[in-house]
């Protein structure tokens, strides 16, 4: 355990499995104040995940909240401002996925992935950029994707949502640059989590895996390590970037 993160409180949207329970646990193990997470329906996998960042030694938080919905995001934030006084560092993480090529892809489907995974991430900046602003500057970082870069071809509502998560991402580094607010995405390619585990070991998904140059997929720690520099103070000059743990998603043989 280090100190990178020593005195911050970090909100995690959809923190409580996969990629964002490992965001989680890794700001925990660097000292913060404060870590909270937010989760919709999985409150067991949130109370597994609260407990561990507690036993890390920093505050932990678990809050219910539907990240299209303002009100939901107003009450979790003003609870974790009440209680701390401070947000330092948000990571826009929660987010949905179907599969399937763009011919069958509904409008309800549609509606819904953007609300949830650009909607969400606009929503919840603009509830904690004022209180960023107050203390004189913060860290947002947007979970993206490898398929908003390069338009998956399975996924064509999600990877059309991650790609405006990443021109978000660029839109507040412009609005926070004068207020000392550092706005960055990562657009990971494929990691395995208890959630993509199954889809990796088939057939189509290792056929993903094989078009990337490393031939296997990243792990979460892949990933957090990224969100833990890009929250520390160890980085102060990098803003409006998207950085890709991909493998190599973009070379093929």
């Amino acid at each position: 355990m280090t100190d990178r993160l020593k005195g911050k409180v970090c909100l995690i949207t959809g923190g409580g499995r996969g990629l964002g329970k490992a965001m989680a646990l890794a700001f925990a193990a660097e000292g913060p104040k404060a870590v909270a997470i937010s989760y919709v329906s999985n409150e067991a996998y949130a109370e597994e995940t609260c407990e561990a960042v507690a036993e890390l030694g920093s505050t932990a938080y678990m809050t219910p909240v539907e990240v299209t919905d303002r009100e939901s995001i107003k009450s979790w934030v003003n609870h974790i401002v009440d209680a701390e006084d401070q947000i330092d560092v948000l990571v826009n993480n929660a987010g949905i996925n179907r599969q399937g090529p763009i011919d069958t892809v509904t409008e309800p489907d549609w509606d819904e992935i953007m609300a949830v995974n650009l909607k969400g991430p606009f929503l919840v900046s603009q509830e904690v950029l004022p209180l960023m602003v107050e203390a004189g500057g913060g860290r947002i970082i947007n979970i993206a994707s490898v398929s908003g870069l390069y338009g998956g071809p399975t996924t064509a509502h999600y990877a059309a949502s991650k790609a405006g998560l990443i021109s978000l991402t660029q839109v507040l580094a412009r609005w926070g640059a004068e207020h000392n607010i550092l706005v960055n995405s990562i657009s990971p390619g494929i990691i395995e989590t208890e959630l993509t585990r199954e889809e990796l070991r088939s057939g189509g998904g290792a056929g993903v895996v094989a078009l990337t140059l490393l031939k296997r997929p990243g792990e979460v720690g892949d990933v957090s390590s990224i969100a833990v520099m890009l929250a520390s103070d160890e980085q102060n000059y990098m803003t409006g970037q998207t950085i890709s743990p991909n493998g190599g998603s973009y070379f093929t043989d």
